[in-house]
């Protein structure tokens, strides 16, 4: 060591003693007393963050740095014992000492100093007990296990001699050495070193380079600051990941008003001017990009990020704000920092201006606007009211978006056109519409333009366009209903809607499908009489058929509706293009067609229902076969027909069976005798007797009404061929099941024994139940009683006789199964 350094780190040690001398000199008075709290209360209650001391120490760096021509360094190295940090700025002289040992700050505002070196270094004491400092001689500590009573010390402000470093240190710059109080606030320090981002030093002006090096896991990486270009851009890199940032700044003046205030007086007290600050992002391509808040903390910054206050601003901004001592809080009050937000909106104001003049960035800067909501203070009664709010009425006013046509207009005079590129230049190309009258067609009002479609959405939304508002701008539709080419013009509508449909995604469970938007509501269909209205409510000739009937009520239905304009589909270029339209129509907006189909169901099937008058024979045969031809089953729900019946009669059809020519399932004509009053449809209906077409007949009368069986037949059925029976057999028969006597028939056969007959008829072979009435009489009159069973019925029937079924019968029901009866048939003779 030479001589002169000898001598002056004598003299260094020197003024430590001193220092240390006089805050002795004050132990055990109160207020030493008082001063310790306060120590305490800084270093554990001000700054809140276990990391913030690392953003004072890169304040003070920067601080260091004012005036010099070197490049500013900062070097972190970081293990489980301690935290080491250099720097190369101007090292301490004997007022910092005195700064760092007090709670003072030595900083001069308005020459530029920013930093706390007195209040911010305390905040150091959250992790360690024992801080070192080297520079330019001084070498000395602030440590509690130095002092035999520190609680009732002043031990962090006592500086302590230190003959030699614990490690070599640089001469030439200041060393921090932080020795660690617990070996797991590594791992807190690990983790904030590696959140600090290029960011962090968008707005320090000397320090240009951060190394960091964690020592434990051998991780090293630099940050830096690579200056900024002719244009303003500034590049910042972090370990050959670069970032870009266009930079705006503005030196403005302090007003009087904020001069006179009380807090800018004590703490900004000579400041004239002040230089603010804001920065856009751009991405690799140099286009602007609305990156989140801007910075490691919020986005706020008075030189350092701010750690809780957010801005809700998409771009960082920099300007020197009253914050409090661990810059987690900016002071939402003080008039100075109002003051500053405003000239910040104002800077604003001229980027934007910047970006409208840049072929680029005109289209890009609407989303750098664009705001992040924040609960923050700061957010809600500062930059929200004074910046965010301000500069989107800015927006809102003026003519801040780019049109199609390489003009300028207010967001509110200006639509987005959503649709496809094919299809937006379809709509000229296919004469739908002129260029110049899109935007205000399709947002339904005079004087709007379209957005360049390079336009990006911002914080002032663009309000999009497509299809549906030209499907709804009915005063349009309906002045191009009302000129002469009206069919002209909506065909190409309809033939622009088909040539570009939409889709609409529809999800179940994992699948996805894509479904086609149709119009069936929209009052878009012209008629022949010049109105609009939905495809639903609108016929038109179906040119299909030929057949006079057919056509005659086509016609005649045509009278009574809505009728499309018939030179919508006689106008078509050619045939593939009629049907094109056609089937656009008929499809996409539910168009009626009168077809044959259409004519019988709501023309000639109206006329064959029993609610209308009865037509006669050969009429109604001939509309009944055309509604079977081109209806089949489809009749709806209740319908009932009137049916010419074999007796010549027009009956409703649920008077009438099917005959024995339509063929039947089951087949009530064969022995219409045993039922009085039968009426069997005639079979003038029938031109073809295939199956297929016998089939279909049967459908269609089953729709139309007419009954598969007669009601309560089968039980007549039987009592009537019962009674053929007995007649040769017996000399009186009898119906009295009105009597309620438990059996239906008493018979008194030629040789004078009464017979009490229960009948039952079937449709199939199945148990018999016998009615507790019934189980009575038979319990009762025992041989006597007699079970007359006829099946099957109508067809190839055949009597069963059980007589005294009680002796045969299941007890706890008197069921007669069929193992009992089907024996027991009977061929002319009685039981």
């Amino acid at each position: 060591m030479g001589k002169d350094l000898e001598d002056a780190m004598h003299a260094q040690k020197k003024i430590i003693e001193d220092i240390a001398k006089e805050l002795n000199s004050a132990q055990g008075t109160w207020i030493a007393q008082s001063y310790q709290n306060a120590l305490r209360l800084i270093s554990q209650v001000v700054f809140t963050r276990s990391t913030g001391f690392i953003l004072e120490f890169i304040q003070n760096a920067e601080d260091a740095g004012q005036g010099l021509s070197t490049r500013g360094v900062f070097q972190i190295m970081l293990n489980r014992q301690r935290l080491k940090i250099v720097h190369n700025g101007s090292p301490f002289n004997e007022t910092n000492v005195r700064s760092i040992c007090g709670i003072q700050s030595s900083k001069r505002p308005e020459q530029g100093t920013l930093g706390y070196l007195g209040i911010g270094f305390k905040s150091v004491f959250k992790v360690t007990s024992c801080p070192q400092i080297y520079s330019n001689g001084f070498q000395f500590r602030f440590d509690k296990s130095h002092w035999p009573n520190p609680a009732d010390s002043l031990w962090r402000v006592l500086p302590v001699w230190v003959d030699s470093p614990p490690e070599p240190v640089e001469l030439d710059k200041t060393t921090f050495i932080i020795p660690l109080e617990k070996e797991s606030f590594y791992a807190h320090l690990q983790e904030g070193v590696k959140n600090l981002g290029t960011r962090l030093y968008l707005f320090l002006r000397w320090l240009k380079r951060i190394d960091i090096e964690d020592e434990v896991s051998g991780e090293k990486w630099t940050l830096e600051n690579l200056g900024e270009d002719e244009q303003g851009i500034t590049t910042l890199r972090r370990d050959g990941e670069t970032q870009r940032f266009k930079f705006f700044r503005a030196t403005v003046k302090v007003p009087q008003y904020v001069q006179e205030d009380d807090l800018t007086h004590e703490y900004r007290a000579n400041v004239q001017e002040r230089e603010i600050a804001v920065a856009f992002s751009l991405d690799t391509g140099r286009n602007l990009c609305s990156s989140e808040a801007g910075a490691m903390y919020g986005g706020v910054y008075s030189f350092l990020p701010l750690g809780e206050a957010s801005s809700g601003a998409k771009f960082p901004i920099q300007a020197d704000f009253l914050v409090q001592p661990g810059r987690d809080a900016i002071n939402c009050e003080v008039q100075w920092n109002h003051w500053l937000v405003e000239e910040i909106e104002k800077l604003c104001r001229a980027a934007i201006e910047t970006f409208k003049a840049d072929d680029r960035w005109k289209f890009q800067y609407l989303p750098v606007f664009a705001t992040d909501f924040s609960s923050s203070d700061a957010y809600t009664q500062l930059f929200l009211p004074k910046l965010l709010r301000p500069l989107a009425e800015y927006l809102e006013g003026h003519a801040s978006v780019p049109t199609e046509s390489g003009g300028w207009a207010k967001p509110s005079e200006v639509v987005r056109l959503t649709e496809p590129d094919a299809a937006a230049k379809a709509l000229t190309d296919m004469g739908v519409l002129e260029k110049e009258e899109i935007a205000s067609v399709l947002g339904g009002e005079v004087g709007l333009h379209l957005v360049h479609p390079a336009v990006l959405n911002g914080e002032i939304r663009i309000r999009e366009v497509n299809r549906d508002d030209l499907l709804k701008n009915k005063e349009f539709l309906l002045s191009k209903a009302k000129l002469q080419d009206a069919a002209a013009w909506f065909q190409k509508l309809y033939l622009w809607l088909d040539l570009f449909p939409e889709f609409k995604e529809e999800k179940y469970r994992k699948t996805v499908s894509k479904t086609r938007v149709g119009h069936h509501t929209k009052e878009m269909v012209l008629t022949a009489d010049g109105n609009l209205l939905p495809g639903g409510k609108v016929s038109f000739m179906d040119e299909s058929s030929s057949d006079p009937v057919i056509l005659g009520f086509a016609q005649e239905l045509a009278q009574s509706r809505p009728m499309l304009h018939p030179e919508l589909l006689s106008g078509c270029a050619s045939d593939t293009e009629r049907e094109k339209l056609k089937g656009f129509l008929t499809g996409y907006t539910g168009l009626q067609p009168l077809n044959a189909r259409k004519v019988c169901l709501e023309g000639i099937l109206p006329k064959i229902v029993t609610g209308a008058s009865k037509l006669s024979a050969d009429e109604l045969v001939k509309y009944t076969q055309y509604c079977h031809q081109f209806l089949g089953s489809e009749l709806p729900y209740g319908t009932e027909l009137w049916v010419l019946a074999k007796d010549g009669e027009i009956r409703p059809a649920r008077e009438t069976l099917l005959a024995s020519e339509y063929a039947p399932q089951v087949n009530w004509e064969l022995n219409k005798k045993y039922i009085a009053g039968l009426n069997f449809v005639s079979s003038r209906y029938i031109h073809d007797n295939s199956p297929a077409q016998l089939q279909g007949w049967r459908e269609f009368f089953r729709k139309g009404g007419v009954k598969e069986s007669p009601d309560a037949g089968v039980e007549e059925f039987a009592v009537s061929f019962v009674e053929e029976y007995l007649m040769p057999l017996c000399k009186r028969i009898s119906q009295v099941a009105k009597l309620k006597q438990g059996y239906d028939v008493e018979a008194e056969t030629n040789s004078g024994r009464l017979m009490r007959i229960e009948v039952k008829g079937r449709t199939s072979e199945v148990p018999i139940d016998l009615e507790d009435n019934e189980k009575k009489a038979a319990q009762q009159h025992k041989d006597d009683f007699y079970l007359f069973i006829v099946c099957p019925i109508p067809v190839n029937p055949a009597i069963y006789g059980v007589k005294n079924p009680a002796a045969v019968a299941q007890p706890e029901k008197l069921t007669v199964p069929v193992s009992e009866w089907k024996p027991r048939k009977l061929t002319g003779n009685l039981p």
